[in-house]
């Protein structure tokens, strides 16, 4: 038992490392979008002078930003629930909530690893480019779907095994609550 929480432990731990890494680089390509957005609309409209790069560019950094936000968000407790039927369901029942929500995550994880790989295989065998002002092989953005679902699977991992223990994440257990 003792070599399984170990690998819970460090599996967390490893988790929560790529996902800091994930908002970082998620941070800085959101205010490199918005920086392009303001320097286009300043040179669109003051200097009648639009660039061509400006909408693809951010067009690209979105799906970066899309595919790094799964994980973190699914850690930080940030993803979309539905708790209307919580108080409805008998006391017996609710322990088994919280896993079997993020054995669906599992699941659902899984279901969308496979066909974002998929896609992304066929991009990387076929060589084809973008349709848009700045031509760009497909592969490079398509190549950040499988790691960026790949993380959110290990992170709705590291979640069901803390939530069959009646544990919190790491995360979730050291932050403090709002107004303290």
């Amino acid at each position: 038992m003792r070599t399984f929480a170990a690998f819970a432990n460090g599996l967390e731990r490893f988790t929560q490392w790529v996902n800091r890494i994930f908002v970082l680089i998620g941070s800085v390509l959101v205010a490199a979008m918005m920086l392009v957005t303001v320097r286009e609309v300043f040179v669109r409209y003051v200097l009648d002078d639009p660039s061509r790069w400006a909408m693809d560019g951010s067009r690209f950094a979105l799906v970066y930003v899309f595919f790094l936000a799964l994980a973190p968000a699914l850690e930080s407790g940030h993803h979309v629930s539905v708790d209307l039927f919580d108080p409805l369901l008998p006391r017996a029942v609710r322990r088994y909530q919280q896993p079997a929500a993020y054995l669906l995550v599992l699941f659902f994880a899984a279901v969308l690893f496979y066909y974002v790989s998929a896609v992304t295989l066929e991009v990387f065998d076929t060589g084809e480019m973008t349709y848009s002002v700045v031509p760009v092989q497909l592969k490079y953005i398509y190549c950040i779907g499988p790691i960026g679902v790949g993380e959110f699977w290990l992170t709705a991992l590291v979640g069901f095994i803390r939530a069959c223990q009646g544990a919190p994440l790491l995360a979730r257990a050291t932050e403090t609550p709002s107004g303290a």
